[in-house]
């Protein structure tokens, strides 16, 4: 029996053109780690049949597929991150010195994503972020972000025999989902009877898949295997690091912003750790086995601080709930006249709390944690602007 090194998988995304339809994804990132799970919901059936035993079958239910990706935030890779998280704004620059990407609070891009698994790939479409979490470990900033998707497709299985020369179809069961070919694209490689067979069509029957004719053999119930794709990670550029990281802290943006521009004004952090939430809506709906949308709802963020503590007034700032700024600027590599960067602006923050523990033979730390406010003076919480090599047609322009 073969077994399947962890390290041999990928992860794959691409923004959809239309929400909920896939598309195969073409842009590869390596991953740290992945959970994104299908939860489908099998109970017991308990119903009354003459019997003592508990149950004599399973039930299906509301489907719901989420988990969490980890990766390293490079700044190309990252664009797609922000680009399930926040509203994508219009690209300026250009592939001399660099692209400039604009994003806010807002409606999100939904992706198609797909996780290689052993000997299969799984691919989940309708992908929207329901939280990023970004902090820098050993160095490097690494980025967690948490899905929510629409569906899946992965394998499936054959309904009726594929019996030698001249097959062109395959006809699927669909004791998963009525329509089992969803997810499926043209262009898509897929597995059967031991043959990998590039598909033509995918018919609006739900059930059936086309191919040009190929001298195939299976039985009813044969796995349909969809192929895994070989990554390609020739474009891939250095994660963003914490020593090129600048964070301002003003009374206003205005101020934050003026003072992460330089090292001798910027605060040194310890820890920095940024949580965005969405907060979708992922519920059962008629129409669907499946969420059938996938909508933010209230949006919140956070921030987790570390920094040496020097003067009583972030204690001050925590007891009498006053007003902050955060900005935090990521420079990186030199793209013609301009840099890599990551510039991310907090416009109205207030202390939820503000530890100062004593160790000994330990400095002593102002460990806080923000709540990420509205501010009306500039009718916005947050907002962020990514600079990098790709162009906006790659996040779906």
């Amino acid at each position: 029996m073969t077994n399947y090194l962890a390290d041999t998988s990928y992860l794959a995304v691409i923004p959809e053109t239309n929400e909920g339809e896939a598309l195969k994804p073409t842009h590869f990132i390596p991953l740290v780690s992945e959970s994104v799970r299908s939860d489908l919901a099998h109970e017991a059936d308990r119903r009354i049949k003459g019997n003592s035993w508990k149950s004599d079958d399973l039930l299906r239910g509301s489907r719901k597929h989420e988990g969490d990706i980890v990766v390293f935030a490079d700044p190309d890779s990252l664009g797609h991150l922000l680009n399930m998280v926040f509203k994508k704004g219009v690209t300026t620059g250009d592939a001399t010195d660099g692209y400039i990407h604009p994003f806010t609070v807002g409606a999100v891009k939904s992706y198609t994503i797909e996780i290689g698994k052993g000997n299969y790939a799984q691919r989940f479409f309708g992908v929207k972020g329901e939280n990023l979490k970004l902090e820098f470990v050993d160095g490097k900033l690494q980025a967690t972000l948490s899905v929510k998707a629409m569906k899946q497709v992965s394998v499936v299985t054959l309904a009726a025999a594929l019996t030698g020369v001249g097959m062109t179809t395959v006809t699927l069961k669909q004791d998963y989902d009525l329509k089992p070919n969803e997810g499926f694209v043209i262009g898509d490689i897929i597995t059967v009877g031991g043959i990998d067979i590039t598909l033509t069509g995918v018919e609006t029957d739900g059930i059936t898949l086309t191919f040009i004719a190929t001298d195939v053999t299976a039985s009813i119930g044969d796995s349909v295997v969809l192929k895994l794709q070989t990554p390609s990670y020739t474009d891939l550029v250095e994660p963003f690091f914490q020593g090129n990281a600048l964070v301002g802290v003003g009374a206003d943006e205005t101020a934050s912003t003026t003072a992460a521009g330089a090292k001798a004004t910027a605060t040194a952090m310890y820890e920095f750790v940024i949580n965005k939430l969405n907060n979708l809506l992922n519920a059962p709906a008629s129409g669907s086995m499946d969420p059938i949308k996938l909508l933010p709802r209230t949006q919140e963020a956070s921030l987790a601080i570390s920094q040496l503590f020097e003067t009583e007034a972030q204690h001050q700032d925590w007891l009498d709930r006053i007003k902050q700024a955060i900005t935090m600027i990521i420079s990186g590599k030199i793209i013609g006249a301009g840099l890599e960067g990551l510039t991310w602006k907090f416009y109205k923050v207030k202390l939820l709390t503000n530890e100062e523990a004593l160790n000994v033979g330990e400095y002593i730390f102002d460990k806080q944690e923000f709540e990420v406010l509205y501010d009306s003076d500039v009718a916005k919480a947050t907002d962020l602007s990514l600079t990098n090599r790709s162009a906006g047609t790659i996040y779906g322009d």
